[in-house]
């Protein structure tokens, strides 16, 4: 937001210059981006009268101009203007002048005629965007004067970045608020005295539906006005904060939200049918935008209408079909206030953004809206005529102005800001508009504190401790290090890297997706936490899985001629549980695509199922854990369980560490991959980080003296064992001499029933103290025959 200085001295009257005014602004909190001075920026650009014109030998649309500027002798320049005549008084900038685009002004010969100075347009002072010739000056402007002290140029802007929670300092009457009480100076108020009214005009009939949408709403009607340009001193004023004046009644209301914080509108009274009335949307109802956009709204939204149509998006923007024009001659002039939340949820779904609902999002000050309502009246009928209505008025005022009480203990403020509060505090507060009751007692001074009504930031004590903070300066808080208690280091968390490590890019995506993603691969059911504020419909829900995530960026990747990917995150996952709601600190793995490219020695191989098994097993085998993969046949249904809805019936399986299921892995069902435009097989798992138990530590183990043994044992198996069961056995069976089991072959087919499988279990046996016999192998052997036959019925294939 840029500042003209002059203006703030209205509002208080600051002597200091420029750059400690900046210099306050900032210790008070503001952030003061850079400081301009148009005034000496245009230094050495005089006001000189042309004493001469005649055209350019050898140029059609020349000039060569010899004008006065003061000194002995008029200057000789060549012009490419033509809006001027002999007698005129234009800005003539000198030669040594550096403009404010940057050009520098240097003796030049222009196709064979010397210029000795440059005749200026409003452009090249930097007091407008464009510019139909010279600017052409009163006729009473002394010639040879500084041009940037007879135009009044503003001494300085002040260009600040206002944060969000400061919505009350988005105007000079908030920032003059803020250094009148650090000056301690005297904050001017507003004129009081109330417009004048036509009794004999109706006042606009306004209802207001949406209540706790808008608690208060002022509308006045004005007959008669002559619509015209803006006075020149408010146009400067305008531009010189950045506003582009617009005509006379919308550039009063720009300067009045500019002024006191408190943004308005006008609608042309003749174009609206009927009362004016602030409700929310129905279905299918659309308004076109004062920018030309015509944009179809959803229910709900909060919004001005008539009898007919929609007039206005409430707080945001108002519709072109009811702007005031340069022939309109009745408005009906608004000031209200609106939910704040609600205007930056409207604001973000339409991408419409504006001055207004920039000021309505971080809050207006209510006690505002009444005043500026009657200062624009005073401005209007004072530049552009005719009669005012008494003020309609919906809400309740005094209901939204009253104080909120906060109570703080003054020991506690210190302590949090390691320094002594000195009692100058309390004044600048006070100047401030906080209202400080000191109340003395054996642990610190309670302090109960009245916020003011512009002060939508200040709720809890800690905002107390701020301002306190702010009107001492950051600078003076000491740099000390809190004392800190020797605590155990706490443990590195190892998850993402040891991934990353066996070749997955990690990526970072938002905790937010749509709902339509969410059930990918969660039930319908109560558990989604649904954001009340979200940015878009894409990123409405907190997220149940990170799978959504991981396949739009494989999505992005595979679009851009990745011919695979390898993604792994580790983020947080959110379920609603009953009143609360739960976090889960997990990490998700994606593979697709070629997982080998094609070499010269060999060709290039998609990934599987079982890479993404193989890397989660290294990966765990690295935290000292070791898991058994157990298949999930279970037909897809609502009521599936997250972390396997959404994945292909029979390549799915759960990930077991003891007898607790601590992830999940799968191929992602052909539907939903289409959904994102991969036509390749995915594949995907998770784990629940919070799941997993300490790993066992590695130890030295020392290599083994004496020879192992490999025994090879095939068995018939019922069709649907499962592998892992098979391995899981066979540990159990093996005893302390078995150091690895593993199935080796796996047929079918002649000699092997139709309801069976032949199988190839590899045996291998060591002992670390001796060379086994022949005797202890076969015991081994036969008590691994006896258990497979228990356990499944299998038979031994002679």
């Amino acid at each position: 937001m840029k500042l003209p200085l002059s203006w703030l001295k209205e509002h208080t009257p600051l002597t200091d210059s420029p750059q400690r005014v900046a210099d306050n602004l900032i210790r008070l909190g503001h952030e003061v981006e850079s400081i301009e001075e148009p005034r000496t920026a245009v230094k050495g650009v005089r006001v000189g009268l042309i004493q001469e014109m005649k055209p350019h030998p050898d140029a059609d649309k020349l000039k060569l101009l010899k004008v006065d500027i003061g000194e002995t002798e008029p200057l000789a320049i060549v012009c490419g203007a033509s809006n001027m005549e002999e007698g005129d008084k234009v800005p003539v900038a000198t030669i040594g002048t550096t403009l404010p685009n940057g050009l520098k002004i240097k003796k030049g010969n222009i196709r064979g005629e010397i210029s000795f100075g440059m005749c200026c347009s409003e452009v090249e002072l930097g007091v407008a965007e464009d510019a139909a010739g010279l600017l052409i000056l009163s006729i009473d402007a002394p010639v040879g004067v500084e041009v940037g002290e007879y135009l009044e140029l503003e001494e300085a802007v002040i260009d600040l970045d206002i944060t969000p929670n400061r919505g009350d300092c988005m105007s000079a009457r908030g920032l003059a608020r803020d250094l009148a009480a650090d000056y301690d100076l005297p904050l001017i108020e507003p004129g009081d005295e109330l417009a004048k009214e036509d009794v004999s005009m109706s006042s606009p009939d306004i209802s207001v539906s949406a209540k706790l949408d808008c608690p208060l709403y002022l509308a006045r009607r004005i007959e008669g006005v002559t619509v015209t340009d803006s006075p020149d001193w408010m146009k400067a004023r305008l531009i010189a904060a950045g506003q582009r004046p617009v005509n006379g009644v919308v550039d009063v209301l720009n300067y009045t939200m500019l002024d006191l914080g408190q943004p308005m509108h006008a609608f042309d009274a003749d174009t609206l049918n009927g009362n004016l009335q602030v409700r929310v949307t129905k279905v299918g109802e659309g308004f076109l935008t004062l920018d030309g956009r015509d944009v179809p709204l959803n229910e709900g939204d909060l919004v001005i209408a008539d009898d007919d149509n929609v007039v206005a998006l409430a707080g945001i923007m108002g519709s072109e079909p009811t702007g005031v024009t340069g022939k309109t001659k009745n408005i009906i002039l608004e000031s209200a206030a609106f939910c704040a939340a609600l205007i930056s949820t409207t604001r973000r779904t339409y991408g419409l953004v504006s001055e207004s609902s920039m000021r309505f999002e971080r809050g207006v000050d209510p006690a505002m809206i009444a005043v500026a309502m009657n200062q624009a009246t005073h401005m209007i009928l004072g530049l552009f005529g005719g009669q005012a209505s008494a003020v309609s008025e919906t809400g309740d005022a005094e209901a939204l102005i009253k104080n909120r009480s906060i109570a703080v203990n003054m020991k506690r403020i210190e302590s949090r800001l390691g320094i002594a509060v000195p009692d100058s505090a309390d004044a600048v507060l006070s100047r401030m508009g906080f209202g400080i009751v000191r109340k003395p007692s054996d642990a610190g001074d309670q302090l109960e504190i009245q916020v003011p009504s512009h002060r939508h930031d200040i709720s809890i004590a800690e905002d107390i401790s701020e301002e306190y903070a702010r009107v001492i300066g950051f600078d003076a808080i000491p740099e000390v290090l809190p004392a800190l208690t020797t605590i155990k280091p706490c443990k590195v968390d190892t998850a993402i890297s040891s991934a990353v490590a066996l070749g997955f890019v990690q990526v970072i995506n938002y905790a937010f997706i749509s709902f339509d993603e969410q059930r990918l691969f969660s039930a319908a059911d109560d558990n989604d936490i649904a954001l009340k504020n979200p940015i878009s419909e894409a990123m409405g829900v907190m997220r149940r899985s990170i799978w959504p995530g991981l396949l739009n960026t494989a999505k992005y990747n595979l679009n851009r001629q990745q011919s695979g990917v390898a993604l792994v995150e580790q983020g947080r996952t959110y379920t609603r549980k009953g009143a609360i709601h739960q976090e889960c600190n997990v990490i998700a793995w994606l593979m697709t695509g070629e997982a080998q490219r094609d070499e010269w020695h060999t060709d290039a191989r998609q990934a599987d199922f079982f890479d993404l098994k193989g890397a989660i097993e290294v990966w765990l085998a690295s935290r000292g854990l070791v898991a058994r993969f157990m298949a999930d046949d279970e037909e897809a249904s609502d009521r599936m369980s997250d972390g396997m809805m959404g994945l292909q019936a029979g390549q799915r399986a759960k990930i077991f560490i003891g007898k607790s299921v601590v992830g999940h892995i799968g191929k992602v069902d052909a539907g939903i991959a289409d959904g994102f435009d991969i036509e390749m097989p995915v594949y995907v798992a998770s784990m629940n980080l919070d799941a997993l138990p300490g790993g066992k530590q590695l130890k030295f183990m020392p290599l083994p003296e004496f020879p192992g043994v490999e025994r090879d044992l095939v068995f018939l198996f019922d069709r649907d064992t499962r592998a892992e069961d098979i391995v899981q056995a066979a540990r159990k069976a093996g005893g302390k001499l078995l150091t690895d089991v593993r199935i080796f072959d796996r047929y079918t087919g002649k000699g092997v029933p139709e309801d069976k499988i032949s199988l190839g279990v590899r045996l291998e046996l060591q002992s670390p103290e001796k060379t086994l016999t022949q005797d202890e192998v076969d015991a081994v052997s036969a008590a691994m025959v006896e258990s497979m036959n228990q356990r499944f019925g299998a038979s031994l294939r002679g």
